[in-house]
């Protein structure tokens, strides 16, 4: 069932007016310990109970569904993509699952996780070399499904940021970056392939995700303590990217700002 169904489907349930209080009454009741008095009682009350809350999420789910948005995980939208490689990576350990969410103008942009290591993909020419895989989900507000056939994916960039580096020399464009989507079920779905993120773990790593081209100081202002923000945070997403600081490379990443012409930042 897609997603729009799944919608139109719990919009058509119909409950009575007091069918809400009737059930947390009836919870409550099933919660009292003074009414268990006997081990087979107590096994029917413990099915009573999960019953009850099944009905009593019913209830919110109901109330809430339009609004909801059904995020395919990191590892599905990977197979979806016809990557089996990198969503078993995505289903292992080393993965992150985020599921952060920040609206911008009519979209809710979603970083559902993160993995990084070597060989986990089954795109690129270079997999022996340590690359981080992203994946954003892009959908509307309002829950009106995406068209693939009038989408424009790539009118959206989603690049990563590093505090104290200046946003045009360390971006998607320098760090080698590949994206790929698709949408599914009315949602853009986004798998971005960059150089190893993790040697920069010791400072602050973001990704951003907005309208427009490479990135520029104007839109991504630096503060004195080196950290990035949004000029207008209406106009684009900034997360933060849940790196292990423990696996930062300090000796690599003053290499490739080095290459940049950078040199210690």
């Amino acid at each position: 069932m897609n997603r729009q169904d799944y919608r139109d489907a719990f919009d058509a349930v119909t409950f009575s007016e007091d069918f809400e209080a009737r059930t947390l009454r009836k919870l409550d009741a099933a919660l009292d310990p003074s009414s268990e008095k006997e081990s087979c009682v107590m096994r029917k009350n413990r099915m009573k109970k999960l019953a009850l809350l099944v009905a009593a999420a019913v209830v919110l789910l109901a109330a809430g569904v339009s609004a909801a948005v059904l995020w395919r995980s990191p590892a599905q939208v990977a197979d979806a993509m016809d990557n089996p490689t990198l969503a078993a990576a995505f289903a292992g350990e080393d993965a992150v699952v985020c599921n952060e969410t920040q609206v911008v103008g009519d979209y809710a942009v979603t970083l559902l996780g993160t993995v990084s290591g070597r060989n986990l993909s089954a795109w690129g020419s270079d997999l022996a070399a340590d690359h981080t895989y992203v994946v954003t989900a892009l959908a509307r507000t309002d829950g009106t499904p995406l068209e693939a056939e009038t989408f424009d994916a790539f009118s959206w960039t989603t690049t990563p940021l590093v505090a104290g580096c200046p946003v045009r020399a360390v971006n998607s464009w320098t760090l080698d970056g590949f994206a790929q989507c698709q949408v599914l079920d009315g949602i853009a779905y986004y798998i971005l392939d960059v150089q190893n993120l993790q040697v920069f773990a010791d400072r602050t790593v973001y990704l951003a995700v907005y309208q427009g081209g490479t990135p520029s100081p104007s839109q991504f202002p630096m503060a004195e303590d080196g950290s990035l923000s949004l000029a207008d945070p209406a106009a684009g997403a900034l997360f933060t990217l849940p790196l292990d600081a423990d696996l930062a490379d300090p000796a690599a990443a003053a290499a490739f700002l080095e290459d940049l012409g950078l040199g210690e930042t």
